[in-house]
């Protein structure tokens, strides 16, 4: 089965004609007002509770939005019913998040929109180069390219022994 693509819009109605017709708009054309590109996603089906308040994205997921690439089994869009807004997506099932360089897997994400902040938990861990940081959980904070690890540890690897250039 071919992968369908969905794309993310104040409008989920929107969304699903854009589908249906098998519409492909321009880069300028998908661009926000603030200038920010929408949240593109793939998989091999979805399904829409209640149009405008939930969609599940299942088999082989792919979400992509701006420097930010994630993969998962299974993908649940949460919009605010009030403003029809993004409000929060939980990804499930072998989680892969790449940014810049880094890596982070975890068997769950939750993005949060206001915030701005993905929080892994289930085996959590980035990897940069082969250096590695894991924990029971850890939250990126998208806009300030900063982290939190709790319950955590840290594997990484140096180029100089311990102690070289300290005079020892």
């Amino acid at each position: 089965m071919s992968k369908r693509c969905f794309r993310n819009s104040l409008a989920l109605l929107i969304l699903l004609l854009l589908f249906l017709a098998g519409a492909e708009t321009g880069r300028a054309a998908r661009q926000t007002s603030s200038g920010r590109e929408p949240i593109a996603i793939t998989s091999t089906r979805m399904e829409a509770t209640k149009l405008g308040d939930k969609v599940t994205f299942i088999g082989e997921v792919t979400l992509k939005k701006e420097d930010i690439t994630l993969y998962a089994d299974t993908l649940t869009v949460f919009y605010n019913t009030r403003t029809k807004g993004l409000r929060e997506i939980e990804a499930l099932g072998n989680v892969v998040v790449r940014r810049e360089g880094r890596v982070a897997l975890a068997d769950k994400a939750v993005y949060y929109s206001r915030d701005e902040k993905i929080v892994l938990t289930g085996d959590a861990r980035i990897i940069e180069n082969e250096n590695q940081l894991g924990g029971e959980r850890i939250t990126l904070f998208v806009r300030d390219d900063r982290s939190i690890v709790e319950g955590g540890k840290v594997l990484f690897y140096q180029d100089k022994p311990l102690g070289a250039g300290r005079g020892e």
